[in-house]
């Protein structure tokens, strides 16, 4: 069966064409960006905030260009609420960490919105990421332990994998409101094939102004992590978002400081994702057509090939033939990248003898 041509990917090549885009194209249009998360970052940039098409869609009924128009509020409501409710959540946190007595890094969406960036507009995101040095992480832990989130119940082995080999400590929920905070000591797997200078990425760290000990990645490293999220892991359900950050990201920065890619290019190099961020560049490249010189993207090989295909729209009517293949790829290339070889033999075995152990337990 041949694909549909993506309305979305048109769309982020070249705003404009939603012009052209029938009833038909439109609800295609909207299925792909909730299938990406991206639906209330594209209301942000179709519609005004008093409901008015900043691009009309010209080739739609009346009633139609209405209901598309709800579908749009509906979008920017929940983007409007999620940001209502993570400066709320940063108050909360601000109060429980505040006599840690060290700075304390927000990453990704937080740091987007706690900084103003224009990544933040209408990025919908579950948790809030911080980062602490290592010997903080007990204080850490037991300071929102106080203010009221708590780890959820683990297995000892899940228990071990993450205190002794992840980057990050098991998840912490709030036990009323239900929020997720993902406390990280890195910005990798110390575990990991590829090494990364996060201690150097941390220790120039930027505070955020008037925000007490709240500090962010400086511009170049924030997006590098980006990068390295994005491709050193294997869930690309949010690929495109998370691909669409960078490219808001280079050209926000790039703005005011004409040459900010080559900065980025040298920490790169300085810490260890230079070929990351070229694959990353490479990929919003062609989505975006993000302003990058050739120098700062990579050549042609099959990890980009698979990142292409996954990093991409996940609408099954515009999906790439090959994203289940490239998906399967890329995930045993993310285990191989966390764990050397020992480990990963361990816990491939521990995860198969628990998934097969459950199975047994299902009545029949």
């Amino acid at each position: 069966m041949k694909k549909s041509p993506s309305p979305l990917l048109a769309f982020l090549l070249n705003p404009a064409n939603v012009e052209d885009l029938d009833e038909e194209g439109w609800s295609l249009l909207l299925a792909e960006a909730r299938a990406c998360g991206v639906m209330s970052r594209l209301a942000s940039l179709l519609m005004t905030s008093d409901a008015k098409f900043l691009v009309s869609p010209r080739k739609v009924s009346p009633l139609v260009a209405i209901q598309i128009a709800r579908h749009m509020q509906v979008a920017l409501m929940q983007a409007d609420s999620l940001t209502h409710a993570v400066q709320q959540e940063l108050t909360f946190l601000d109060g429980a960490l505040a006599d840690l007595g060290t700075p304390v890094l927000l990453l990704k969406g937080a740091a987007y919105a706690a900084a103003g960036l224009p990544a933040a507009r209408g990025r919908i995101f579950s948790d809030i990421d911080l980062l602490v040095m290592r010997s903080f992480i007990p204080h850490a832990e037991a300071a929102l332990m106080l203010g009221g989130w708590a780890v959820a119940k683990q297995d000892a082995y899940d228990q071990r994998y993450y205190r002794e080999w992840a980057h990050e400590i098991p998840p912490m929920t709030h036990l009323q409101r239900g929020t997720t905070v993902d406390l990280h000591h890195s910005l990798a797997m110390p575990t990991g094939r590829v090494h990364i200078a996060s201690d150097l990425m941390v220790a120039e760290a930027v505070a955020l102004p008037g925000s007490g000990h709240w500090y962010r990645l400086k511009d170049e490293d924030m997006v590098l992590h980006a990068a390295s999220h994005l491709l050193l892991n294997s869930e690309f359900d949010r690929g495109l978002r998370d691909l669409w950050d960078i490219d808001l990201l280079v050209r926000h920065f790039a703005a005011s400081e004409p040459d900010f890619v080559h900065r980025v290019l040298v920490r790169a190099e300085q810490v260890g994702l230079g070929q990351i961020v070229r694959n990353a560049f490479s990929l919003c490249h062609a989505a975006f057509c993000t302003p990058l010189p050739p120098e700062a993207l990579a050549g042609k090989g099959l990890v980009l090939c698979l990142l292409k295909s996954a990093a991409t729209t996940r609408h099954p009517e515009t999906r790439p033939r090959t994203q289940g293949v490239a998906d399967q790829i890329l995930f045993l290339r993310e285990m191989a990248l966390r764990l050397p070889m020992h480990l990963l033999v361990q816990h491939l075995w521990h995860k198969t003898t628990v998934g097969l152990s459950r199975k047994k337990e299902v009545p029949v």
